[in-house]
């Protein structure tokens, strides 16, 4: 089989927030087909990095897209190869939800379109996310973990080759979470890429291919049995962890 391409590359990648160091020299490859976590504490920087390989957010280093700077892409190039959920919507105006998702559709020169243009697209995508019944339903009346996932069904529309979401499970309940998991693992095994910055270590373990966790200024980077080790899990979150093998597979406590 040939080898899979390689969606995103970060080399010697350096980010800041102010004088502080969040990670430094950091060397990532992401291919297509993989899903990964992106784990670590409160404010260790997960929703920084996702921000700078997007292209939204300065850095040290290089960030490449499929080969190329980010800065040899034009906005819409970039929304075309890659789209980022952020983990907070922010709406200023009135807009039934279909209308929203079709939004998804611009970066491809078509713009919103007109009446009945790219519904179809929408509303698979609405479904996909469990919202397909509050397509006219204004965005502004959602709650955050319904907002949450129309992002999510914008992002589909989009159809990058790399998604990237800030935190897509932390307003939803159990069931939307491992619905959200289980779309994302699955956009990955149809050949998509995934990064996405997680707080549950046991929905990481479950659902990605790989894991990048984040303990400071370094981080460590693999598929999921290699990065998801007691004593790394320990050294990144500082507390102990102890690894349980159910019948379901292996779940972690903290201790």
């Amino acid at each position: 089989m040939p080898t899979p391409p390689v969606l995103l590359q970060a080399r010697q990648l350096t980010l800041r927030a102010g004088s502080r160091a969040l990670l430094q020299g950091l060397d990532w490859r992401v291919q297509a087909g993989e899903f990964w976590c992106v784990l670590g504490r409160n404010g260790i920087g997960k929703s920084t990095l996702l921000h700078a390989v997007a292209g939204l957010h300065p850095f040290e280093g290089e960030v490449l897209l499929q080969g190329q700077a980010l800065s040899a892409f034009s906005p819409l190039q970039l929304a075309l190869r890659r789209g980022l959920v952020l983990q907070h919507q922010q709406d200023a105006f009135s807009l039934p939800v279909l209308e929203a998702v079709m939004a998804g559709r611009f970066a491809h020169g078509d713009g919103w379109g007109g009446p009945g243009a790219h519904l179809g697209l929408a509303r698979e995508a609405l479904e996909q996310v469990g919202l397909g019944h509050l397509g006219t339903q204004d965005v502004l009346r959602l709650s955050g973990g319904e907002r949450q996932r129309v992002a999510l069904a914008t992002l589909l529309v989009q159809s990058p080759a790399l998604y990237l979401l800030d935190e897509p499970t932390s307003h939803q309940d159990i069931a939307a979470q491992l619905q959200v998991m289980q779309l994302l693992q699955g956009l990955a095994q149809q050949g998509k890429a995934v990064v996405t910055s997680c707080h549950d270590i046991n929905l990481a373990r479950r659902f990605a291919s790989h894991i990048l966790l984040l303990d400071g200024t370094s981080a460590n980077a693999g598929n999921v049995e290699t990065v998801m080790q007691p004593a790394l899990l320990a050294a990144a979150f500082g507390c102990r962890f102890e690894q349980i093998d159910s019948q379901h597979g292996v779940v972690f406590v903290a201790r």
